[in-house]
């Protein structure tokens, strides 16, 4: 848990650094003067330090000598922007001094949060291939045909880079793994902002969106100790529609600060892309500022934008193909290069196939193309009644949202960007749905979608009643009862977690039995039982019988040596 809490702090400062320069720059870009949100300019910090890390590893292992650049590179950030730094310091300090008890509740959340992050479940995906694919980084970066060895890592995240940047591996002699918990943390500290609900006696429609952050927040508690993808996706979705929300209702920015907001968010969002490319969709919401820059003719400012999404996405890109061969695997929608490190159009294929069928609760791959009726109550059957509730939810406030914005469209008093919200985040949301709907893929859209539209029926009717203290007394009153469950679940899991001896070292990676074979000349480990193997025994396939070295190393890679035999064995055709 100490190791956790310094692994923060640094992870806080050097993310200040490079944020606070990021957002300086693109300032000056938008010709305004803005003292920064704390809580933005981490994420902004984030942002650069994962693509930072990522474009380090095409070159070699990320280790201390890309943590000696990055503490330089915040440094200089510090120093270059010391006015804005003071400025954003000095609001910062108002906010935890403007309410006696918010230090406190602060304090209190960090040492929850890295109380759940020291230790818990270990995730099934980690032991099977997140720990593996951050330790490749940490030692060798980006290693050719990679995804050979295993598919799984060809499931490309940026995520991994990010943890083996501050993994601390060469410093602490254990891999730590606490960036799902710090963007947990985040999290927390944007549902905390519900302070001035009840300060204020005022709710907005981003404060609806935060009764959902809370809920997922609770759920992943006991598993935030694992960096799977998933977790820092969700996040970044009720982030995102958390800031954007706010940003709409603010009456006192001006246009130049809006646009600056919702671009500074859309690139937000090119990054959570790249954590996690099934959620790509929600990029659309770039509409917004796109327009916006256009109408002013802000071309400076809009080619500012391009590049920098372009750059936020070009490492990821680049790993991708270095990794599997293909730009997004396991799709084969996009087939540009012919390299011999290159994942087979089928077994691509049959990968992408059995995600699919997974998500909806189907083990045989040819039953792919099951209709909905088919597959559906199964599905719904399998789930716990709260996951039920949300998904029964869901698809009535999509309904309730449709009927809603046709009834306004038709009287021509629509609110545009509420709209624009509320059709990205359901297109996206059904793209999940019917691609591959394993629950924990979409909390954030399950959550987040009846949460959207009941905040704005909500807000609709207190224009028509005038009666603001309903809606104060009905909104605390989910907001309490959501977190009394949440106080429940959490505090069985710190309970049942009390003996375990994490108070200082952060609790490690899984290892699972495993045998050791020999590939041209090299040991290489598979596992003995559930595909399961851990960090330490490294390197680790599933099955070497159609794999080959690419050189005499391991950081000259993979690829396949008998595809056709591999075809035959499995009743894959292209």
């Amino acid at each position: 848990m100490i190791t956790v809490l310094l692994n923060w702090l640094y992870i806080a400062i050097t993310s200040f650094g490079t944020g606070i320069a990021v957002l300086s720059f693109f300032s000056f870009v938008f010709g305004i003067k803005k003292t920064h949100n704390t809580l933005s300019v981490i994420f902004a910090g984030l942002v650069f330090n994962t693509v930072y890390a990522e474009a380090f590893s095409l070159f070699g292992g990320v280790g201390v000598t890309a943590n000696v650049i990055l503490v330089l590179l915040a440094g200089a950030g510090i120093l270059i922007n010391r006015s804005c730094v003071s400025y954003t310091l000095i609001s910062l300090k108002e906010k935890l001094f403007s309410v006696k008890v918010l230090p406190y509740i602060y304090v209190a959340v960090i040492i929850l949060f890295a109380y759940g992050t020291s230790r818990g479940y270990i995730h099934y995906d980690t032991s099977l291939y997140h720990a593996q694919s951050i330790r490749w980084i940490e030692e060798y970066g980006v290693v050719k045909g990679l995804a050979c060895l295993q598919l799984r890592f060809g499931y490309n995240s940026s995520a991994f880079a990010l943890t083996a940047l501050y993994s601390f591996i060469d410093i602490l002699g254990q891999s730590l793994h606490t960036t799902a918990g710090f963007f947990a943390l985040l999290g927390a500290v944007q549902v905390v902002d519900v302070y001035k609900v009840f300060l204020k006696k005022h709710v907005r429609h981003s404060d609806f969106i935060r009764i959902g952050l809370l809920f997922y927040l609770g759920l992943i508690f006991k598993e935030m100790v694992s960096p799977a993808s998933d977790y820092y996706a969700q996040i970044l979705i009720f982030t995102v529609i958390i800031m954007w929300l706010d940003a709409l209702e603010d009456k006192e920015d001006e246009p130049n600060v809006k646009v600056y907001t919702f671009a500074m968010l859309s690139i937000l969002l090119v990054y959570a892309a790249t954590v996690k490319f099934s959620i790509a969709l929600l990029v659309l919401l770039v509409i917004k500022p796109a327009i916006m820059l256009i109408k002013d003719k802000k071309y400076k400012q809009i080619g500012v934008c391009l590049g920098s999404g372009i750059c936020v996405l070009l490492p990821f890109f680049i790993r991708n193909v270095l990794i599997s061969g293909w730009l997004i695997y396991p799709s084969t929608i996009i087939d540009l290069f012919n390299v011999d490190w290159k994942i087979p159009k089928g077994v691509a294929q049959y990968d992408a196939m059995e995600i699919g069928v997974y998500g909806k609760g189907i083990n045989d791959v040819t039953k792919l193309d099951m209709p909905i009726n088919e597959w559906l109550p199964g599905w719904f059957k399998g789930m716990s009644i709260v996951e039920k509730g949300w998904v029964s939810l869901t698809f009535v406030c999509i309904m309730a949202g449709l009927i809603y914005f046709i009834y306004k469209l038709a009287k021509k008093n629509a609110d545009y960007d509420k709209l624009l919200i509320f059709t990205v985040i359901v297109a996206s949301g059904l793209f999940w749905f019917f691609s591959a709907p394993l629950v924990r893929y979409g909390y954030g859209y399950l959550t987040c979608i009846p949460l959207f539209v009941d905040g704005l029926l909500c807000m609709e009717l207190v224009k028509k009643t005038n009666d603001k203290k309903a809606l104060y007394i009905a909104y605390v009153t989910v907001f309490v009862l959501v977190g009394l469950y949440r106080i429940k679940t959490v505090g069985y899991d710190i309970i049942t977690t009390l003996g375990e001896p994490y108070y200082i070292a952060q609790e490690d990676y899984e290892n699972w039995p495993a045998k050791e074979y020999d590939l041209d000349g090299h040991i290489i480990y598979v596992p003995e039982e559930d595909a399961l193997i851990g960090y330490s025994q490294f390197p680790a396939s599933l099955m070497l019988i159609d794999i080959q070295m690419r050189g005499d190393d391991w950081k000259d890679g993979f690829r396949y040596k008998d595809y056709d035999a591999w075809l035959e064995r499995s009743g894959v055709n292209e």
